[in-house]
C-alpha cells in the first residue's frame, strides 16, 4: 500500500516539476511555460496548442510557477513525497502542501490567461485527477497483494502507467472541440517530418562515407 501511494503521489503531485519551463536544455530556445502537467502532455502530445498565450501572459505565468516550485515549502513537500522512508502522516501533510500550492497557482490563472482558457485548464486537471482516482481504486487490492513481490509490483506499475496515459487521453479528448483536436494533432506532428529528413540525410552521408 505504501509503495502504491508513493508511486501515484509522485506521478500525480510532482507533475509541474517536470514541465518544459523547468527542464529547458542549455542552449535551447524556450517555448514558454506549459499550463499542463507532464502526465497530460505525455497522454495528449500537442495539448499546449489549445491555449494560446501572449509573451506577456507567458512571462507572468512563468514567474508565478517558478516562485511556487522554488518555495521552501514546495521543495520540502516534493522531497517528502519521493522519500520512501517518510511516514504516512508526513506524506499526507506533504500532499496537502503541494495541493494547496497548486490551488493557489490555479486561482491566479484566470486573471492571466482569461476565463475560457482557465476553465479548460481546470477541466483538464480535473480529468487527470479523476483518471488517477480510478486507477488507485482499481489497483489498490492488486498492489497490496503483490507488495512482497518486486517483479509483480513493477509489472503492475508499468501497467498502471500505460492505463493512465490511455485514460487521461480519453478523458481530455472528450473535453476538446473538433478544432482543438485538430490543433493538438498538428502540434504533435510538427517537426517530426523535419527530424526524419535529417536522420535520412545523416544516414545517406554515412553510407557514402562507408562506400568511399
Amino acid at each position: 500500500m505504501k509503495a502504491m501511494f508513493s508511486f501515484l503521489a509522485v506521478l500525480v503531485l510532482v507533475g509541474l516539476s517536470s514541465s518544459p519551463l523547468l527542464a529547458q536544455k542549455k542552449g535551447k530556445k524556450a517555448r514558454g511555460p506549459s499550463l499542463f502537467s507532464s502526465q497530460v502532455k505525455k497522454a495528449v502530445p500537442g495539448i499546449d496548442a489549445v491555449v494560446s498565450l501572449s509573451d506577456e501572459q507567458k512571462a507572468k505565468y512563468a514567474e508565478l510557477q517558478k516562485a511556487m516550485v522554488a518555495s521552501e515549502a514546495y521543495v520540502a513537500a516534493t522531497k517528502t513525497i519521493k522519500n520512501k522512508d517518510a511516514s504516512k502522516e508526513d506524506r499526507k501533510a506533504a500532499s496537502t502542501v503541494i495541493k494547496t500550492a497548486k490551488a493557489g497557482l490555479a486561482a491566479k490563472l484566470n486573471g492571466i490567461i482569461g476565463a475560457d482558457n482557465a476553465t479548460l485548464v481546470n477541466k483538464v486537471n480535473d480529468a487527470v485527477a479523476s483518471a488517477q482516482k480510478d486507477l488507485r481504486t482499481e489497483y489498490k487490492a492488486k498492489l497490496k497483494e503483490a507488495r512482497k513481490d518486486k517483479d509483480a509490483t513493477a509489472a503492475l506499475r508499468k501497467e498502471m502507467t500505460a492505463k493512465a496515459v490511455s485514460s487521461i487521453s480519453e478523458k481530455v479528448n472528450a473535453l476538446l472541440s473538433d478544432a482543438q483536436k485538430e490543433a493538438v494533432k498538428k502540434a504533435s506532428t510538427r517537426g517530426k517530418g523535419k527530424g526524419k529528413k535529417q536522420r535520412e540525410k545523416k544516414g545517406k552521408k554515412k553510407e557514402e562515407a562507408d562506400n568511399s
